[in-house]
């Protein structure tokens, strides 16, 4: 009889327990809405389920936000959407910054989010509701990413301003802005309340998720992501098509109104060709555009994460004399007290460039860069973190979006990216223009 109890015990354990790296972890709870998420990454959907071997859709995926988004999950849900559509080819990122709530993050979203150009971004983030919305509407007014935004898991906080925030105000800015809801919160509580677990059975320090919170968040998440099905076209942009009637082949020119700030060049197949084509934009060569231009994260170390010691410079502005090159900062001193530090500048092309401090704006002397007091990292709660010291080298590189001219090639190409959302005149030269077969053009949802 014993043995019986034993062998239903284990049965019934078994129905609620399964292993993950070793550790038993109940099963997943189900998940509501997802009618909602697909509807909001409705282009992103279309490009995973419709891709097949002879045509592999590019998807671009960026998980954004804070230490939270920076944790093990997302390497668990990238694996998994990789493995649900091998025919796409995903290019899946994380570019999050731990400590880096709303009134951080909006300082470098503009950067980060336009350089890359994501299809899909994965986005938490914690701090005040004003800024977290100002960077909801950058990336809407700078590309055309959908944004799936992951409520608050269950953590050490004010549960009430948090329930609020998640329960009210996050669905009124999804509803708003037409974005997709991942509702980690509500699954969290439900995965707690049937287990009868404790927030520190998933948390290593209140906040932070330990491996069983990890494994809940990728699953919550990869729950959302297994509800895709076959779906219709769904396109942020406006296609172009290139008929023979539109060009002037003796002239070998092509003049077209665009409105948008991102421009593809479609090319028919097997295209080949020695020549290039020479693009204008607003007759100009696009090199002559300053928001052509994006600048990689300022780093002590350019072979790991960004962000090592306070005082470091997290952004920066780009002027109408921006180019391409590769810029180095020195620190010539440094006050830990004040939060302040002196460095000087230095261009591979430019040459030395000027000195400054933290405490006060910096114009480069050849006018190329600004640096405003707010760009420095300061963060007097992060004692642990040990502050800049004399001599150490941050390093990063400028480097352009768009192409002054481009040669026929076998995959889509990228021509303008990162440009005003407006209208604008292309302007394109070249024997080479018969190889187009279209072009895509992407505006932003947001003015």
């Amino acid at each position: 009889m014993k043995q019986l109890q034993f062998v239903v015990y284990l049965f019934i354990l078994n129905s609620f327990l399964f292993t993950v790296n070793a550790q038993p972890y109940y099963k997943l709870p189900s998940i509501k809405d997802t009618a909602q998420f697909n509807k909001g990454i409705a282009h992103t959907a279309w490009l995973l389920t419709s891709s097949n071997k002879s045509h592999p859709n590019t998807v671009r995926i960026l998980v954004y936000g804070q230490s939270i988004s920076e944790q093990n999950w997302w390497k668990d849900v990238k694996k998994f959407v990789e493995n649900k559509f091998p025919l796409a080819h995903i290019i899946f990122i994380n570019k999050a910054i731990g400590g880096f709530s709303s009134d951080r993050l909006k300082i470098m979203v503009e950067n980060d989010v336009v350089s890359f150009y994501p299809d899909l971004i994965l986005f938490h983030d914690y701090g005040n509701e004003a800024d977290y919305e100002k960077i909801i509407q950058v990336i809407r007014g700078r590309t055309t990413a959908e944004i799936a935004v992951q409520t608050d898991h269950m953590a050490v906080q004010n549960q009430e301003w948090h329930d609020r925030h998640n329960e009210v105000w996050l669905p009124q800015i999804v509803k708003k802005y037409g974005l997709a809801l991942i509702d980690v919160r509500h699954a969290w509580k439900t995965y707690l309340q049937e287990n009868k677990l404790n927030l520190k059975d998933l948390l290593i320090d209140g906040v932070h998720l330990n491996e069983h919170g990890n494994y809940l968040m990728a699953g919550i998440i990869k729950k959302y992501f297994e509800t895709l099905s076959t779906a219709l076209p769904v396109e942020p942009y406006t296609t172009i098509l290139i008929e023979d009637k539109r060009l002037n082949f003796k002239k070998k020119h092509l003049n077209i109104p665009v409105i948008g700030n991102r421009i593809d060049f479609v090319w028919k197949p097997n295209a080949r060709s020695d020549q290039p084509i020479l693009v204008y934009l607003n007759q100009k060569k696009p090199s002559a555009t300053t928001s052509c231009y994006y600048y990689t994260r300022p780093s002590l170390d350019t072979a790991t994460f960004f962000l090592k010691k306070i005082g470091q410079l997290m952004a920066m502005k780009l002027t109408d004399k921006a180019r391409e090159e590769d810029w180095m900062m020195t620190v010539t001193w440094t006050d830990s007290v004040q939060q302040q530090i002196g460095f000087t500048l230095n261009g591979s092309l430019t040459g030395e460039d000027g000195n400054g401090s933290s405490d006060t704006v910096f114009i480069s002397r050849s006018g190329k860069i600004i640096i405003e007091p707010h760009f420095w990292f300061r963060a007097k709660e992060f004692a642990n973190f040990p502050w800049l010291t004399t001599g150490d080298v941050l390093q990063w590189q400028v480097r352009s979006m768009c192409k002054d001219k481009v040669n026929p090639a076998s995959f889509v190409t990228t021509v303008i990216q990162g440009v005003e959302n407006r209208s604008h005149q292309l302007q394109l030269k070249g024997k080479a223009i018969r190889y187009l077969e279209s072009i895509k053009v992407y505006a932003p949802p947001l003015q």
